[in-house]
């Protein structure tokens, strides 16, 4: 997580958390991170692998020409990156992971930017994470960003960061276990499967 913007989100996100795996839903005060809500976006994870837009932020919306509210976040990966995509959700949901990349976006002028995103798990009901805090910023934004819409992005790389350290399932395991976790995340590093965009 490189941008300032990505950066600030996860810090409030970590105060309101404040030790649990996932702070609540409710606990988000809009007001407090007033000047990132363009660039946010909550979604619903409560039947993974459905991942359903609840709110987005409207520079989110502007990229992608669309209100996106409602719409399934899968379906805006292609279908190559959605399998590494659903393993960080995974490890979200289940292990209070924060997941964080970059990716590219194309227009159907064959122009592109690259953004970083960061899922950082929210609890709604209950005491399961079901909800995802997400930020999509671009990186070094080209002029022309906005004045058409992204139609295609690309998957770059994503990683986890564990806020305590390690998985909360770990905590108070052994050694064994720890192995064994290692194995159940990785970092995928990507890139275009073609360099002809311009």
């Amino acid at each position: 997580m490189q941008q300032a913007a990505t950066k600030e989100l996860y810090a409030y996100w970590d105060a309101i958390r404040n030790g649990r795996i996932a702070p609540c839903r409710f606990e988000i005060e809009p007001a407090k991170i007033s000047q990132l809500l363009r660039d946010t976006f909550i979604a619903e994870c409560s039947c993974l692998p459905a991942v359903r837009f609840r709110l987005a932020g409207t520079q989110v919306c502007h990229y992608f020409g669309r209100e996106l509210r409602g719409i399934d976040f899968m379906s805006l990966w292609s279908l190559e990156d959605r399998n590494n995509i659903s393993s960080t959700l995974d490890n979200i949901v289940n292990d209070g992971a924060v997941g964080h990349g970059s990716f590219i976006a194309v227009t159907e002028s064959n122009r592109e930017a690259v953004f970083e995103f960061a899922l950082l798990p929210l609890i709604h009901t209950g005491s399961a994470i079901n909800r995802i805090l997400g930020a999509i910023t671009a990186i070094d934004p080209p002029f022309w960003l906005g004045a058409e819409p992204l139609i295609a992005i690309e998957l770059r790389d994503v990683g986890l960061h564990w806020p305590d350290g390690i998985p909360d399932f770990l905590v108070g395991s052994n050694a064994e276990a720890a192995h064994q976790a290692r194995q159940r995340f990785r970092v995928v590093q990507g890139g275009l499967s073609s360099n002809n965009h311009k």
